[in-house]
């Protein structure tokens, strides 16, 4: 090979120029911010399909736990004669001044101005049937035994509510039930310890105050009995921490964060009072509306509850780039009982900014439709 030949294979033979390397790396770059933005506009439809699916799954289960506790509610406290009186009772281990608590199967807590409501809902968990023991003698004193007709169902810490028409009613802790002597249909609440039927051990009686609460019954009271552990739930929202909280009135419980992502809870009562043309008390609900009942009768028209949450995505969309202002969502929610009023997050965060599910549904209170006479 000569050497004129060599140096033209070695010329072409000697790699890329610098305008080459340059051009490649303009056309890589190219590509690479194509790619990125391709990535970031699926990441960002990924992100809002995830966080619709997150409202909606939220939704369901918020919906779900009220609706099974509205189901229940009433067992053991539907004797028509004493809806609506105001419990009044001690709590041991939180011996201040207690949340209010009514004998009734709900009770909605209407929010101002379009806040979402609060529900509580109240029923027993007795084993066996729950009908009212009456009374059969005059109490001479507040913390004088109960004497009814039949104890059948009671048990050593069992919670009961005495009532009677025109008064409070009261809750105290069965502490003893003599077998014996004159003493067999008596029940005994004294403070102290009861003997737990199943671990046959000593457990205080929390409920049970020294002197009784200077109410006094008499043979035209009834004594109901509403198991060991009756369950008396509080359904409310936290707007800040978008959350449908829980606590329970009778064991002081703390509110508990149950569902993430909840914005809003509005609720109605369904009643059978022979609105719009109906008959009333004919176990057909007529009318719903946010007012509570006042007495005895127009509580056990309460047949159902129409209740929607507002379940909202974990997303916060960005701003339109022109405007500033988000229009995700221009309009607030609705549902069958009217509009449902949004708030901003406590940062100043528009509520246009986020996405949002709707969930209604309509719960028949049975134990209200099955009531006694």
């Amino acid at each position: 090979m000569s050497h004129q030949t060599y140096l033209g294979l070695r010329k072409r033979g000697g790699g890329f120029s610098l305008v080459e390397i340059m051009v490649a790396l303009v056309v890589g770059l190219l590509g690479t911010i194509v790619i990125f933005q391709v990535f970031a506009v699926s990441e960002g439809y990924k992100r809002t399909t995830t966080g619709g699916s997150d409202a909606q799954q939220n939704g369901g289960s918020a919906l779900f736990e009220i609706e099974r506790d509205l189901r229940r509610a009433g067992y053991g406290v539907n004797q028509s004669l004493f809806l609506g009186c105001a419990i009044q009772y001690w709590d041991e281990l939180n011996p201040g001044v207690n949340p209010a608590l009514v004998l009734a199967p709900v009770n909605i807590d209407q929010g101002a101005s379009g806040a979402p409501d609060s529900i509580t809902v109240l029923f027993g968990n007795s084993d066996l049937l729950p009908t009212p023991a009456k009374f059969t003698q005059n109490m001479p004193s507040a913390s004088a035994d109960f004497k009814v007709d039949n104890r059948f169902g009671f048990r050593e810490g069992d919670l009961i509510v005495a009532a009677e028409a025109g008064k409070d009613c009261t809750l105290a802790q069965v502490s003893n039930l003599p077998a014996t002597g004159n003493q067999t249909l008596n029940v005994i609440h004294n403070s102290g310890n009861y003997t737990d039927p199943i671990t046959n051990e000593q457990e205080p009686t929390r409920y049970n105050k020294p002197g009784g609460l200077s109410i006094t019954y008499t043979t035209a009271g009834q004594l109901f009995n509403i198991g060991s552990l009756p369950t008396d739930n509080v359904y409310s929202v936290s707007v800040p921490n978008s959350q449908l909280m829980s606590r329970a009135v009778l064991t002081n419980s703390a509110n508990a964060a149950i569902v993430d992502g909840i914005v809003q809870m509005q609720a109605q009562y369904g009643k059978d009072d022979g609105a719009s043309g109906g008959t009333a008390n004919d176990g057909i609900v007529d009318s719903w509306d946010e007012i509570d009942p006042t007495t005895p009768a127009t509580w056990s028209q309460v047949l159902a509850v129409r209740l929607a949450l507002v379940a909202r995505s974990g997303l916060r969309e960005r701003p339109d780039a022109a405007t500033g202002l988000c229009n995700i969502t221009t309009t607030m929610p609705a549902w069958i009982g009217g509009t449902i009023t949004l708030t901003n997050d406590g940062d100043g965060t528009s509520w246009q900014c986020y996405r949002y599910r709707t969930y209604e549904t309509v719960a028949p209170i049975r134990n209200m439709i099955w009531k006694p006479e």
